[in-house]
């Protein structure tokens, strides 16, 4: 039978200073906040080419997630890492990959929406964000990921972007059913030239049922 699993959320709150504190407290209370926002930008990846493809996550529901990438709280369903197919190798069940694209075998992993748990369909969103990226030194960017759609009520899949903080949607997109192979997706990032903060946001919409599993790997 197909896998399932519960949804898990998790949330970080920040607290904006009240203004009713004194001056004084202010101030105190302001630098702690600066050298964790500088913290956090030194935390963007520099080195390109970056591959992420997903071998360092653990197998669950949605599992453990590779160091910076996270499951957004707002939409319907989590993304999973996964080996093995999203099927368990029953072949009769026509949706999701056989196994990952790195090493086109099972024991790989990668990250793929579920359709088949109560609740999954229809259309309903997932939410993949990506760690930081500071593209500045880059002058030709471009991101490029291979991406599996195979099933008879497939949905959609979408990629948007994290602009430090400012989300600009559907920049790439793909519908239906994509046959059983992983193909390859590209995204000319020329645009975003410059950028020191910049997130990769895969959301995934599933179609009319159960047979419309979604899963990527590889991105680059």
């Amino acid at each position: 039978e197909k896998r399932g699993g519960q949804r898990s959320a998790c949330s970080v709150n920040l607290r904006i200073l009240s203004p009713n504190l004194h001056q004084m407290s202010r101030s105190c209370l302001l630098v702690p906040a600066l050298l964790l926002l500088t913290q956090a930008g030194a935390q963007c990846i520099t080195t390109f080419p970056s591959t992420e493809n997903f071998t360092g996550g653990t197998v669950g529901t949605p599992g453990t997630l590779v160091t910076g990438w996270s499951n957004l709280t707002t939409d319907d369903v989590d993304w999973y890492v996964d080996n093995n197919g999203t099927n368990a190798g029953v072949m009769t069940v026509l949706t999701g990959p056989i196994g990952d694209h790195t090493g086109n075998n099972t024991g790989g992993k990668y990250m793929y929406v579920e359709a088949g748990n109560a609740g999954a369909t229809p259309g309903k969103t997932a939410i993949l964000q990506s760690q930081c990226y500071n593209i500045s030194s880059l002058t030709t960017p471009y991101l490029t990921f291979w991406y599996h759609m195979r099933g008879s009520q497939m949905g959609s899949l979408f990629v948007d972007l994290n602009v430090n903080g400012t989300v600009v949607t559907g920049l790439w997109s793909q519908t239906g059913d994509q046959g059983l192979n992983w193909k390859q997706g590209w995204l000319n990032l020329a645009a975003y030239a410059g950028q020191t903060n910049l997130r990769i946001r895969f959301r995934a919409v599933t179609g009319s049922g159960a047979l419309s599993d979604i899963a990527i790997d590889d991105v680059v």
